[in-house]
């Protein structure tokens, strides 16, 4: 990955109300060569730092409580007295709405999550350089507020990629395609140069194939109308050399030519060109086929470019694999360790054991949010194969409840019964749903948990005080993809790790209380 052309030492502000995503970012500007980046978990704090210290760019989630990233760019454009100030928003999805009110609002660029290192990196490296002078300017004023530190230069960088999810109708964009026409008889490109003129059309001209060769890589053409009898090169063997070149073989060629015979058409079209229109050339037809084969590559092209970003999406998601399963494991097991050392400290003030727990619960949490993602991940690819094995059912349950047993007293089955199913994955299943249930219920509630036979399977109950709220109900109901509402994750997540063991999960009509029934196979 080549270096960036950016003073590493000015600050810079990440904005999330995620924890593990400011992390994360932060992590990369780091790895990146950044040492003054500064972190905020809204769009208020947000504000507070960019009053008390010279900021260079501020990378911002779009969808924050509170003050959105939204908020927070118009905050900035309408109250900082450097209005240019960089900004990058992180939404979640390309949303074309949300996308253009950022950039009525002044937003410098965008990147849709989840991006990959190569995509940050050149987007930053985009930012920093898309204004010329006014960045360079900027970056000086920002270097004087601090103390001087060592800059690194590279070549400069390329201008700043279209925000994805903001290019304008297809249709709109057709009607300023640029045709290069390609004929040896003046008069007839100026007939068809003239006809394309009145739609619209950027027309550039070749009298020969040899210049036409020569003006394709310099000024790419969305489509070429091509001559086959010329002099020296014929529009063959100029078809032949463009769709030879990975660079020019996307670019449509229309033929057009006197030559009416089934092998010259056969053959025109044996080499790679779309259409093969003969000689006198109706206006109207020319245009139309024109206009159908400029949308067909205007399509082509968009379905490549989502094939890339699939591509880049299930790169990231090998890396969110790789991360959850080597880096993060083992540094929270260490602060784990560490953490219950401590606590067991008999000596340990009351002060510091408080944020000590507090510290133990984030990283306890952090882990199993982790192995959620990963085991998730496995799942939705198709990937995940758990060993079913009997797994007694109370003793089970008694670990999984113990993170909400002290605030929300739990009531296991009275019937003992026996699962087969993979004990790891149902830790997992009852702990969130247990999680998920204390969150939406006062301290002190109970969550009661029964258990049935019915055939085969046991069929298990958990319920608890409070309506089910409407984004886990409408997830229980079928939902297909990972919900973006995190209050709809943790069933969502719950329905899969039941489903992938062979069981089910659903909700029970209850206007007091949540009712869940979740099916596994009887061991």
């Amino acid at each position: 990955m080549p270096a960036l052309n950016i003073d590493l030492s000015l600050p810079l502000l990440v904005v999330d109300d995620n924890q593990q995503m400011r992390s994360v970012v932060k992590g990369i500007l780091a790895d990146l060569g950044f040492v003054n980046v500064f972190l905020a978990g809204s769009g208020e704090e947000a504000c507070r730092i960019l009053n008390e210290r010279p900021i260079a760019a501020v990378i911002s989630d779009l969808d924050m409580p509170g003050m959105s990233g939204l908020q927070l760019l118009q905050w900035v454009r309408a109250n900082l007295a450097d209005a240019e100030l960089p900004f990058m928003l992180l939404p979640s999805e390309a949303n074309r709405d949300g996308l253009r009110a950022a950039t009525q609002a002044g937003v410098t660029d965008c990147l849709i999550k989840p991006f990959t290192l190569a995509t940050f990196h050149s987007k930053l490296q985009a930012m920093f350089q898309s204004r010329g002078d006014a960045a360079v300017k900027r970056a000086a004023v920002r270097r004087a507020a601090m103390p001087a530190a060592s800059a690194v230069s590279a070549p400069p960088a390329p201008a700043a990629a279209p925000l994805i999810g903001l290019e304008r109708p297809l249709e709109e964009r057709l009607r300023e395609a640029t045709v290069l026409v390609v004929d040896d008889i003046a008069t007839n490109i100026k007939v068809i140069a003239g006809m394309l003129a009145e739609d619209g059309y950027g027309v550039k001209v070749a009298i020969s194939g040899r210049k036409a060769l020569e003006i394709i890589p310099v000024h790419r053409p969305d489509i070429i109308l091509l001559d086959v009898m010329m002099p020296e090169m014929d529009g063959f063997e100029v078809c032949r050399r463009l769709k030879a070149d990975p660079a020019t073989a996307d670019i449509p060629v229309i033929f057009l030519s006197a030559k009416d015979q089934a092998e010259d058409i056969i053959g025109g079209l044996e080499l790679g060109a779309v259409d093969y229109v003969t000689k006198p050339v109706d206006p109207a037809i020319l245009k139309a086929r024109l206009r159908t084969h400029l949308r067909l590559a205007g399509m082509m092209a968009e379905l490549r470019r989502q094939n890339a970003a699939v591509a880049d999406n299930a790169h990231l998601r090998e890396e969110v694999e790789r991360l959850s399963r080597y880096d993060l494991a083992a540094p929270l097991a260490e602060v784990l360790d560490a953490s219950a050392q401590l606590l067991a400290d008999p000596a340990l003030a009351p002060p510091q054991r408080e944020r000590m727990a507090a510290l133990d619960e984030a990283a306890r949490r952090a882990l199993r949010l982790a192995s959620l993602s990963l085991e998730l991940c496995r799942i939705e690819q198709g990937a995940s194969r758990p060993h079913a094995e009997q797994v007694a059912l109370n003793p089970l349950l008694a670990r999984a409840t113990m993170a909400v047993a002290a605030s929300h007293p739990v009531m296991l089955p009275a019937q003992p019964a026996t699962l087969l199913a993979n004990g790891t994955l149902c830790h997992m299943l009852f702990e969130h749903l247990a999680l998920n249930a204390a969150a939406h219920t006062p301290a002190g509630t109970s969550i009661v948990l029964g258990a049935t036979l019915d055939g085969g399977h046991w069929a298990l109950t958990l319920e608890y005080a409070g309506v089910l709220p409407a984004a886990q109900r409408a997830c229980l109901q079928g939902q297909a993809g990972r919900p973006d509402d995190e209050q709809a994750l943790p069933m969502y997540a719950a329905r899969l790790l039941a489903q992938v063991q062979g069981g089910t999960l659903s909700a029970q009509d209850d206007s007091a209380r949540s009712r869940l029934l979740l099916r596994l196979p009887a061991g």
